[in-house]
């Protein structure tokens, strides 16, 4: 079951988290399955890793590669804490940490890389055929650059934006608060 709430994870307000509706978003356009192999480009928190990690169960494999010392330590709290023995934590930045995973896998989520272009095309190098790559972004120059990346490996990619607003209560009823809108860009590999 996916959509942990984002106050189960063990926080750092440095470290970046995708929150509880996109993670669920940009999951279910990763096409999981349990059993299935998954890698989390900057990772984070570890929120879509754990996620996925449970989505996925003992049989599937999750990769979490991060840069970041301090969101590696988070990333090993929160993998800990939901008590995943699934989940290989890579520390390094896409696309050279990329070669440190030795398998096909099922779907990428690319959560945050500085090197955007690099990093999709070393994906394609251990995506499986029919694979996912799911991206989110916050920058349009971010989501345009990831569609004529995927465009351009046949990836015939798809975006959505996403603009969640959570309900807050005042004293006279509830007022609804958006967070910052999110695109989500994903393709099959062909």
């Amino acid at each position: 079951m996916l959509g942990i709430p984002d106050e189960m994870f063990i926080r750092d307000e440095k470290i970046p988290m995708t929150k509880e509706e996109i993670r669920v978003l940009a999951l279910s356009k990763a096409k999981l399955f349990h059993g299935a192999k998954f890698v989390d480009i900057g990772s984070g928190t570890g929120s879509v890793t754990v996620e996925a990690g449970l989505f996925v169960g003992s049989k599937g494999k999750v990769y979490a590669i991060e840069k970041d010392p301090n969101a590696v330590e988070l990333i090993r709290k929160n993998v800990e804490k939901f008590d995943l023995r699934n989940v290989t934590i890579i520390q390094g930045e896409s696309p050279d940490a990329l070669k440190e995973i030795r398998e096909e896998v099922d779907a990428i989520f690319v959560g945050g890389s500085e090197r955007l272009e690099e990093s999709l095309m070393a994906s394609n190098e251990i995506l499986k055929k029919k694979g996912r790559i799911v991206l989110d972004a916050i920058l349009l120059e971010t989501a345009v650059k990831a569609m004529e990346v995927l465009n351009s490996m046949n990836y015939n990619p798809q975006i959505i934006e996403v603009i969640v607003a959570k309900g807050m209560k005042t004293s006279k009823g509830y007022a609804m608060l958006s967070r910052n809108p999110i695109f989500i860009i994903y393709g099959e590999k062909p």
